[in-house]
């Protein structure tokens, strides 16, 4: 039997929808259970070599380190300018009785020992500078021919050095030169890219990628529908010194359409870049409930890669037994939130 319904109980029900519907997406902390994820879509996760430091350790020692942990998918450094990246130029096509470091096929021999697969390659140094094209591109086709599906890539130009609160630079002329050439450039090797089936996300790391005034901006000058976003959850914190946890969130919240990969990092700051830390994950200022439940909402499920870069003051150990646990005890971090689902 229906329950008739008078005007009293009318407008309660009715002052109730309302106030559900301006409820905050998420509170000041979020910190509860997940939110159910559409359709049941499981976290996909990748390592990154920078959790074994910037060049310390060569990519088959962390390989034997990566695979006592559930994870097959790396990140794999192509740069010129850290120690023991791979570099594209010095490989060659043919076999060299397992030397990975100058041929493709023992490369890919290396990987496939331990099921491992290169999710993504990442390359930084001087690809904000006139012919960096080529060297982007020639990464394009590495990440290509190994299966990787993303390059994330660092693309400053010291004279653009914007974060949240820092002045323009005094010649505006000069930035809109440099502006103008990153955003061509940009547009041209995300079509290349397009080609290749290679998406570039561009990591959050100061000047055109500092926060999300400046990505957005990026975005909408570049227009390729293959130039997306590596949300770097340290990195958001390191290059905006004034925002906090709840300012990451609003950033990541307006970014998150854009996001093509994640860089799983947390930070500790201190009072001045040189005395922040890069801890495990769950020990520093990141709320990373916030961040999952973002991306989750905006249907994004992965690639999450681990950059636990905890060399930076957390960690300072010549064993890389001691990286392996950080990295492990981020995993556990992950896993008690529900998230680690491999």
């Amino acid at each position: 039997m229906t329950t008739p319904i008078n005007r009293r109980r009318f407008l309660t029900t009715c002052a109730a929808a309302t106030a559900l519907s301006n409820t905050p997406l998420f509170s000041a902390e979020d910190k509860g259970a997940p939110r159910a994820s559409a359709g049941g879509k499981r976290n996909s996760f990748s390592v990154s070599l920078n959790s074994f430091t910037w060049g310390r350790f060569d990519l088959a020692q962390c390989l034997d380190q990566i695979k006592k942990t559930p994870i097959r998918q790396v990140e794999l450094p192509v740069e010129q300018v850290r120690p023991k990246s791979l570099v594209p130029e010095l490989m060659v096509d043919a076999p060299l009785g397992g030397q990975w470091q100058y041929s493709f096929p023992d490369l890919q021999a290396l990987l496939a020992r331990d099921g491992f697969q290169a999710e993504s390659v990442d390359l930084f140094g001087y690809t904000g500078y006139p012919g960096a094209e080529g060297i982007i591109k020639r990464r394009i086709d590495f990440a290509h021919r190994l299966g990787a599906r993303t390059l994330v890539l660092g693309c400053n130009n010291k004279a653009l050095s914007h974060s949240a609160g820092a002045p323009a630079p005094a010649d505006a002329q000069a930035e809109k030169d440099v502006r103008d050439f990153l955003y061509a450039m940009l547009r041209d090797v995300a079509a290349y890219g397009a080609r290749k089936n290679v998406r570039v996300a561009l990591e959050i790391h100061g000047g055109i990628m500092a926060n999300a005034t400046e990505a957005l901006r990026t975005m909408r000058e570049v227009g390729h529908p293959n130039l997306g976003v590596n949300f770097d959850t340290g990195n958001i914190l390191y290059y905006n010194e004034a925002f906090n946890a709840d300012d990451a969130a609003r950033e990541l919240q307006a970014l998150a359409k854009h996001v093509f990969h994640v860089h799983l990092k947390d930070i500790i700051r201190g009072k001045t870049k040189a005395e922040h830390k890069l801890p495990r994950l769950g020990l520093g200022e990141v709320n990373f409930r916030r961040v999952f439940n973002i991306l989750h909402e905006a249907n994004f499920f992965g690639p999450f890669s681990f950059e636990v870069e905890t060399f930076h003051g957390a960690t300072k150990s010549d064993d890389i037994r001691d990286y392996l646990n950080d990295l492990l005890a981020s995993i556990e971090h992950l896993r008690s939130l529900g998230e680690f689902n491999l």
